[in-house]
Formats: structure tokens, C-alpha cells, sequence
């Protein structure tokens, strides 16, 4: 990885990736802005509060999540990144279509999506129970 980093334009993320696609090998999580917003909003960053940049995530989150998963850590987190940015109400739809709604809203929650207006603007039905409080404990 430190040689890779000595090209011009390639940091950690970038490294990590090519060395995982290309060569096979898991070095790291590779952290983009999704991975890292999302790492932080969910408290997977450590009890001493939000990381300031996305290293600062990576390191956090790989001090507790097990190695054989880093792998698929960026490309699930980033797709949902990128989904509750701009695809909220398809996001939306199918937490509702998910084997537990309710959870799975609460996660959307979590993430900075505001469920009931993204229901109500996109005329999606929430079940009953989702019309009494908050979302995110």
C-alpha cells in the first residue's frame, strides 16, 4: 500500500481498493464520504464521538469489525450512501418491503433520512405503528 501512495492522486481509499480488486489482498476498509458519513451517524466510530475525516474512520471502524467482512464493508455502504442521497422514497419502498419495516426505517432514521416526509411526499403507505413518535430512539 505505501507504494501506491506515492503515486500522484491515489490516497488510502484509492489503495485499498486497487489492492483488493487487482491483487486479491484486504488491506483495509476503503473510506469515501458515504462510508464515512454513514459509519459516524450509525456510532460505529468509537464512544469518543464523530471522525473528523475519513481515515480517522477507517482506522476507527477496523479497531472492531471483523476482518473477514472489510471487504464488503465499502461497496454495501456506499451503495446505501448514495441511495438514501438521492434515492430516498426507492430506499424507502423497500425498507417497507423488508421482513422488518420497522427496523429498517429506524435505520433510515438513523442516517439522517426523514421518513414520514419522504412517505408523505412520495405518497408511501407506513404502517399504523410508524405514525405514533420517532423512528430513532
Amino acid at each position: 500500500m505505501e507504494d501506491l501512495l506515492t503515486l500522484p492522486g491515489v490516497g488510502p481509499k484509492m489503495s485499498l481498493i486497487l489492492l483488493n480488486v487487482v491483487y486479491g489482498k484486504v488491506e483495509g476498509i476503503s473510506v469515501d464520504t458515504h462510508v464515512h458519513r454513514i459509519s459516524n451517524q450509525l456510532g460505529w466510530v468509537g464512544s469518543s464521538g464523530p471522525t473528523k475525516t475519513p481515515e480517522h474512520t477507517r482506522k476507527a471502524i477496523e479497531s472492531w469489525m471483523p476482518r473477514d467482512i472489510w471487504h464488503e464493508v465499502n461497496v454495501v455502504l456506499v451503495g446505501f450512501g448514495q441511495e438514501i442521497q438521492t434515492e430516498r422514497a426507492k430506499l424507502l419502498r423497500k425498507a417497507m418491503q423488508s421482513s422488518q419495516p420497522q427496523e429498517a426505517a429506524r435505520i433510515l432514521a438513523t442516517c439522517g433520512l426523514d421518513v414520514h416526509k419522504v412517505a408523505r411526499e412520495n405518497d408511501i403507505q407506513l404502517p399504523e405503528s410508524f405514525l405514533c413518535g420517532d423512528l430513532v430512539d
